[in-house]
């Protein structure tokens, strides 16, 4: 008989750790979409999105390193989207920026003491801010962290820069090196050592792509929706950090 209270016991208690596993679930689920209203009611301008500058998750996955693929499934999650106000070549305009989620699943395989293989996926996730610009680059311009041979000076077949710094931080990659040097000015580049090291920038088309995590939150939102609005601030901040020269360079209108 205590073989059998105990064998319950255990039973009930799977139950309930389940149960408040589940309520401790659905209350996040909750305050996201709390936190969402109250981020969309607090700026009108803004709406909410699945299509970030009117691009689906595969076009994402397709055409941006900061937004990884990953070896399963992967997608845009609590998007948000509408104008912000920033300057380029030193005039005040206003573009569309979005700010949302990117999650994707990496796979993991695990071998046990037999020898046998299991296969399981971890969700990793991301915030990124795509935006709509004025004018259109003529290249594929991204700039990202550098890899850890690379900042040993190991493997280095990116643009390289005068700042040895700034080569060890972040991997430039591009075909025309001439834009490249006329993108990032040294005003630029210290703009992102120290404010959005470990991150990933990229310019194609119309596009601008931040990918990464920003060091700042509003703490009066819950979990990822606190980071939307420093998403699109830090693409703001961006922007005006970007040479007027580079505009000229692309034909922006001055």
């Amino acid at each position: 008989m205590r073989t059998m209270d105990g064998a319950v016991l255990v039973v009930l208690a799977v139950v309930a750790i389940g149960g408040l596993a589940s309520y401790a679930a659905w209350r996040h689920r909750q305050a996201l979409q709390e936190s969402m209203t109250r981020l969309l009611e607090r700026e009108p301008g803004l709406r909410r999105t699945d299509h970030p500058a009117g691009l689906d998750a595969r076009e994402l996955a397709r055409g941006f390193a900061g937004c990884p693929k990953g070896d399963r499934r992967y997608g845009v999650r609590h998007g948000v989207e509408g104008p912000l106000s920033t300057t380029m070549a030193g005039e005040a305009v206003d573009v569309h920026a979005s700010a949302f989620e990117w999650w994707w699943e990496e796979r993991r395989q695990n071998r046990d003491a037999n020898g046998n293989t299991t296969t399981s996926y971890v969700t990793r996730r991301t915030m990124v801010g795509v935006t709509r610009l004025p004018v259109r680059i003529p290249d594929h311009v991204s700039v990202g962290p550098e890899s850890v041979f690379g900042r040993l000076g190991l493997s280095r077949r990116d643009h390289q820069l005068e700042s040895d710094t700034f080569n060890r931080r972040f991997r430039v990659v591009a075909d025309d090196r001439m834009l490249t040097v006329q993108l990032l000015d040294a005003r630029l580049q210290q703009l992102l050592l120290d404010e959005y090291t470990g991150r990933t920038v990229e310019l194609t088309g119309d596009l601008l792509v931040l990918a990464g995590d920003p060091s700042q939150r509003d703490d009066s939102l819950t979990g990822c929706i606190g980071r939307l609005p420093a998403v699109r601030q830090d693409t703001a901040r961006l922007l005006a950090h970007v040479p007027t020269s580079f505009w000229r360079a692309v034909d922006h209108p001055r």
